[in-house]
């Protein structure tokens, strides 16, 4: 499935990624406070780093086609 909108794809994935990094990285945090142990930090910062990455671009390509809001 291709959308075309404003952006290009690669645009869209870089700021999916920059995105994630800091998210990841607050994830990360957040989780060794609560658990107290890295290993378990990490391992829930890996796993939400490859799922939020696919939804976070799919979500700008889909917004890509709205009209909504957008100024001519």
């Amino acid at each position: 499935m291709f959308l075309r909108g404003a952006e290009s794809h690669t645009r869209s994935f870089l700021k999916a990624v920059s995105w994630r990094t800091l998210g990841t990285l607050d994830t990360f945090g957040i989780s060794w406070f609560i658990t107290g142990r890295v290993a378990i930090a990490g391992s829930i910062a890996g796993l939400e780093v490859v799922t939020k990455v696919a939804w976070y671009y799919l979500h700008e390509r889909v917004w890509a086609v709205v009209p909504f809001g957008r100024r001519t």
